[in-house]
């Protein structure tokens, strides 16, 4: 997909394990990420691009540091825990946005402010100050900027994972741009998406179910497991999996249930005779990847448009645990909504995006 004589040279702002990087070849738009930062050196040591991010806090960036890259999009997925609704929402007076802010105050200093902006969160980060700020700034230099809630049930992926997204693209360099204040949570591109199944994205073999056994902690007190909690391969919904999988067993992502009982006995009310009887297993971080959208295996996910010629592939360092897999996986994104959104609307033309 082109742009006649323009092509993207993206910069990837807290880029964790490259969903923004992998959103961008999904889309199949000509450009490359030229430069990835972020702080947490796990997640550097995941990007599989053959260029090693810039470790750094983003509040530490200089517009200098940032200005000789010459890039034109900025692709931006800031922490989540100032805005979570489990958290203490400081929003911009948490530490932890400081990135973020820093982010927008560079973008009204740098000579040339980039063509494209993309960002990634939680939701409720459409209630936060931070927010404010960010579309103030793009109102001030002139952008044109869409909202959306979007989750990839919508696009076919049996997985629940409601985020946040905005779009943005530079249109003029005085205050206005075009923003219509709707906040989209439909996704208008698809008449009809299949939903696939859980079973879809599993691996095999009998003795997951050993390998990946609930610790007896995680239901020992329960009384019962919740809605979607506990999920069949005939599924089409999993729960939004978090970077707490493995550490607790509290809303956290879905359990895979691999053996079958009666019909009409109902016994996931009763958690320790439910994970003995049902095979109860968590997910492996390769079948959380897949439902990511991340290219981990031919199980994964694929674009339906002509993709790159060459695309990269995702791997797991084998240095890395499960539960460091399950943690960066968690702080991560789905690959094909931040792509869908990319070659449908960010680097779509405005009369495209209108239609």
């Amino acid at each position: 997909m082109t742009m006649g004589s323009m092509s993207v040279k993206a910069l990837e702002f807290f880029s964790g394990i490259g969903g923004m990087h992998y959103g961008l070849e999904w889309s199949a738009v000509e450009g490359e990420v030229v430069a990835s930062f972020d702080i947490n050196p796990v997640a550097n040591e995941w990007h599989n691009f053959g260029r090693d991010p810039v470790q750094i806090g983003i509040d530490n960036l200089t517009k200098r540091a940032i200005e000789k890259y010459e890039a034109n999009a900025w692709f931006m997925s800031p922490p989540c825990q100032p805005y979570t609704r489990t958290g203490k929402q400081l929003d911009d007076e948490d530490p932890r946005a400081a990135g973020l802010l820093h982010l927008i105050d560079l973008l009204g200093q740098v000579e040339r402010p980039p063509q494209w902006i993309f960002l990634e969160n939680v939701l409720n980060f459409e209630k936060s100050r931070s927010r404010d700020r960010l579309t103030k700034q793009l109102r001030t230099l002139g952008y044109d900027f869409q909202e959306w809630l979007l989750t990839p049930l919508q696009m076919g992926i049996p997985n629940d994972r409601l985020r946040y997204y905005l779009t943005a693209k530079l249109v003029g360099s005085s205050p206005g741009g075009g923003y219509d204040d709707e906040l989209r949570t439909y996704w208008p591109y698809y008449n009809q998406t299949t939903m696939a199944t859980v079973a879809e994205f599993l691996e095999e073999g009998d003795e997951l179910t050993e390998q990946y056994k609930l610790p007896e902690m995680f239901y020992k007190k329960k009384q019962a497991f919740s809605q979607y909690a506990v999920v069949k391969a005939s599924a089409m919904r999993t729960s939004c999996f978090t970077k707490a999988y493995g550490h607790h067993g509290r809303g956290a992502g879905s359990y895979l249930q691999t053996r079958d009982v009666p019909e009409g006995e109902d016994i996931l009310n009763d958690p320790i005779k439910a994970v003995k009887l049902l095979g109860i297993r968590s997910f492996t971080p390769k079948e959380i990847a897949r439902l990511h959208g991340f290219p981990i295996d031919d199980r994964a996910p694929k674009p339906t448009h002509q993709g790159l010629s060459e695309p990269h592939t995702f791997s797991f360092p084998p240095t890395l645990t499960n539960l460091q897999r399950w943690r960066v996986l968690g702080n991560s994104m789905n690959v094909k909504v931040v792509g869908e959104l990319m070659r449908h609307v960010l680097f779509a033309s405005i009369e495209k995006q209108l239609e």
